[in-house]
């Protein structure tokens, strides 16, 4: 599956109206349709959904219900709705939420790498739905996801106090298994996330072993021939940003349990 010059993806529709294009999953259109017919953005829609829950992070996340669920959505019945916002210390003063239109346009590119992932045996969250908003060299975006139920990214589950922790030592070191194991297998299907750090870690606990899913995908490179890539910078950057929250908590992961995740990337 490859966008065209029109940005256009199998299984997704168009839907435009002034200020904005949103490819949406057929199921999706009518809600998008009427959101923005409405003169809002999807975001601010999920934002002022009745039955919405908002999960905290740079931008908050909207959790609304499917509102009209298709095969894949039965298991959940819900939406994560999220707004895109730039990290770092500097850029976010100058542009805010804003990118450059003749920068790669995340929303798109990102249901490109979700679905290259999925056919590759990647679990990522399915697009529902990915919003453009533009305004002369710039835009804004929104992107909607089938939200998984029962999980905690890999912060919550080693460096929230009130939680503490995500159980165990074995559980502990079960979550770090699957995390290296998922590196690995990422470089081996030819993903190379760029942003892989604590938060893009989701651990969807079902049974006494952890699944975990990818996050955040508008900064993966995607070999297209599914050429293996080093997993060696994702890996470290993913230490680097462990490290951070042990400093930020003081709450400490043991050799062992880094040991676990080392030995899962190298296979």
């Amino acid at each position: 599956m490859r966008p065209g010059p029109s940005w256009t993806f199998s299984g997704f529709q168009v839907v435009e109206h002034p200020g904005a294009r949103v490819l949406a999953r057929p199921e999706a259109v009518p809600w998008v349709r009427f959101v923005l017919e409405s003169g809002r953005s999807l975001h601010s829609a999920a934002g002022r959904d009745r039955g919405a829950f908002r999960l905290e992070g740079r931008y908050p996340v909207f959790v609304i219900a499917a509102k009209s669920p298709g095969e894949e959505e039965k298991a959940t019945h819900r939406w994560a709705v999220r707004h895109y916002a730039r990290g770092g210390r500097f850029v976010p003063i100058l542009l805010g939420d804003r990118y450059l239109r003749f920068e790669r346009i995340r929303p798109y590119h990102e249901i490109e790498a979700s679905e290259t992932a999925r056919e590759r045996g990647i679990s990522t969250p399915r697009v529902v739905a990915a919003a453009l908003y533009p305004s002369r060299l710039f835009y804004r975006a929104d992107l909607v996801t089938q939200f998984v139920p029962d999980a905690s990214d890999l912060v919550e589950s080693f460096f929230d106090t009130s939680r503490k922790g995500v159980g165990g030592a074995a559980e502990r070191l079960d979550s770090l298994r699957v995390t290296g194991d998922l590196i690995r297998r990422m470089a081996g299907a030819g993903l190379r996330h760029r942003d892989l750090h604590a938060r893009n870690i989701l651990l969807e606990w079902r049974g006494s072993v952890p699944r975990p899913h990818l996050l955040d995908l508008d900064r993966c490179e995607i070999e297209p021939s599914g050429a293996p890539v080093s997993p060696t910078s994702m890996h470290q950057r993913l230490r680097r940003s462990l490290r951070k929250w042990e400093r930020r908590t003081g709450i400490r992961i043991s050799e062992r349990e880094w040991a676990a995740l080392d030995q899962a990337v190298r296979g």
